[in-house]
């Protein structure tokens, strides 16, 4: 019985633990990410984060940026940036080298990536796109 409990306070632990380090975009946080900059690893341009009436955003279904046809967006699964297996992939939850969130103001403030849950800076562009109600 005492290991069962102790194996269901690790779980506990280990479940906050993975809420304190995943990083979430917050409703509030939405006005620091918007219009910046979606930048691939060899610099290629991958459009803005900001609502889809936006000429370059990525969530906007009719520009380059995105759909699911174009080189330069993360949508594309064909692609190097929207693929599951590459390493700079917005959405292969291993990559090592995903999409940068540049923004005009500060810089680097994170990075276009699924697998966010050990890395604090790591963001999923569908957290943005119903969190900031971007769609």
């Amino acid at each position: 019985m005492k290991k069962l409990k102790i194996k269901k306070i690790f779980f506990i632990v280990l479940l906050v633990n993975f809420e304190i380090n995943t990083a979430e975009v917050n409703s509030w946080e939405c006005s620091k990410f918007e219009g910046s900059s979606i930048i691939g690893d060899d610099g290629t341009y991958l459009g803005k984060l900001g609502p889809s009436w936006l000429s370059d955003s990525i969530f906007n279904s009719s520009s380059s940026y995105g759909n699911s046809w174009s080189q330069d967006s993360i949508f594309n699964s064909s692609s190097i940036f929207g693929s599951d297996f590459s390493n700079y992939s917005a959405f292969n939850d291993n990559a090592y080298n995903p999409p940068k969130i540049i923004s005009d103001e500060d810089g680097l403030i994170g990075f276009l990536a699924s697998g966010s849950e050990w890395r604090s800076d790591y963001y999923n562009a569908l957290d943005f796109k119903y969190t900031c109600d971007w769609d």
